[in-house]
């Protein structure tokens, strides 16, 4: 009997064992399959970050793209613009000088004779000497009427020594001689009655612009120059015969040069030399040009 109990009691030992066994191993394969499904969850869940991040990471680099490109677009429109802005306001002023530099290029090919010419034209003025505000036209003289006082076109001559031609116009009291220079026309010399007579004269080898004063008998007053360019006057002669005695015309004559009296044969000799080449338009009338 007790014999037959131990035999029940190992058997449902046994029994009980494998059981536990069993349950064991059932429960390790269970645990590895839970823990293999964590695992695949894991690695789905972590796909789908990833891919989550990309797909989000993609969207705003989309976006960002864009929002990067329309600065670009709108600086370079800007730029542009700015380009075309400066270029608009450099253009009027390219202008200005381009037609600066051509007037200046087409006044500096105006010759002498040219600039005489639109005188004698009617196309330019000429500046008077004694006021440089005020100017005439060759339409304000008298010319080629035929009256005492009237005014002709004479010849051109290097009247100031600078290789360049002055014009003459023959008129009362020697009349009027104009330089061209500065792309304008100067009234240079001109006669003013019997008191300022115009001529000129070669002496010593240049020409000498020459004003005769004969207002009274017994009175002869005689003042030269010589220019070397309208605006250089370089030397100058005064030389004259006067009576001693102005109120006495048996009192002699005095003679002088350059304000030294000289003998008779001395000054005699001065005036062969310069009338000798005196060239005279004047008319030796009085009256006024204009």
């Amino acid at each position: 009997m007790n014999q037959h109990r131990k035999i029940i009691t190992l058997v449902c030992t046994f029994l009980m064992a494998l059981h536990i066994a069993a349950c064991g191993q059932t429960t390790g394969v269970e645990f590895t399959a839970i823990q293999q499904k964590s695992d695949i969850q894991t690695l789905e869940n972590t796909d789908l970050e990833i891919n989550g991040d990309e797909t989000v990471n993609t969207t705003e680099s989309s976006v960002n793209q864009p929002e990067s490109d329309v600065p670009t677009v709108e600086n370079t429109a800007l730029e542009a613009k700015e380009d075309e802005t400066i270029n608009a306001a450099d253009t009027p002023i390219i202008q200005q000088e381009n037609s600066a530099q051509t007037v200046e290029n087409v006044d500096s090919e105006i010759t002498t004779e040219e600039l005489l010419d639109l005188f004698i034209n009617g196309s330019i003025n000429a500046v008077r000497s004694t006021d440089s505000t005020s100017a005439y036209y060759i339409t304000d003289l008298n010319m080629n009427s035929g009256e005492w006082d009237s005014c002709s076109i004479g010849e051109r001559v290097d009247l100031d020594n600078d290789g360049e031609d002055e014009l003459i116009i023959n008129g009362p009291y020697g009349g009027i001689y104009l330089d061209a220079r500065n792309n304008k026309v100067y009234e240079f010399a001109i006669g003013d009655g019997n008191a300022i007579a115009l001529s000129y004269v070669y002496y010593n080898g240049s020409v000498w612009i020459m004003y005769s004063n004969d207002t009274y008998v017994g009175y002869k007053c005689y003042h030269m120059e010589k220019f070397e360019g309208a605006d250089n006057l370089a030397a100058e002669i005064n030389f004259s015969e006067e009576l001693i005695d102005p109120n006495n015309a048996e009192s002699g004559m005095k003679y002088t040069l350059n304000g030294n009296e000289i003998s008779y044969e001395e000054y005699t000799e001065l005036c062969s030399k310069i009338f000798a080449t005196e060239v005279n338009q004047c008319h030796q009338l009085k009256g006024n040009f204009f």
